[in-house]
């Protein structure tokens, strides 16, 4: 899901099974994306994530720890009754 909000785009996404690049490159048509929250399953090319400015990996992220570890300042974490504004 993409919410339009007055910082860009904000991505609510499941398992992300469509792969990134393609989920990023779909919600990029309206607009500059600026946050990811949810699951990421086995994602692992980090660098797609260089310009976002809020990270919030959940559930079923695979590699968290790494993409905590490659972007400290805008990784977020998720779980049960966590508030994320956007």
């Amino acid at each position: 899901m993409a919410v339009k909000t007055g910082k860009g785009i904000a991505l609510i996404v499941g398992c992300s099974h469509p792969e990134m690049a393609h989920i990023l490159k779909a919600a990029s048509q309206f607009g500059k994306v600026y946050a990811i929250i949810g699951g990421m399953h086995g994602f692992s090319e980090f660098e797609l994530f260089e310009d976002l400015e809020l990270i919030c990996p959940a559930h079923c992220t695979a590699h968290k720890a790494q993409i905590k570890s490659r972007y400290p300042d805008k990784c977020v974490g998720a779980g049960a009754g966590k508030v994320v504004e956007i």
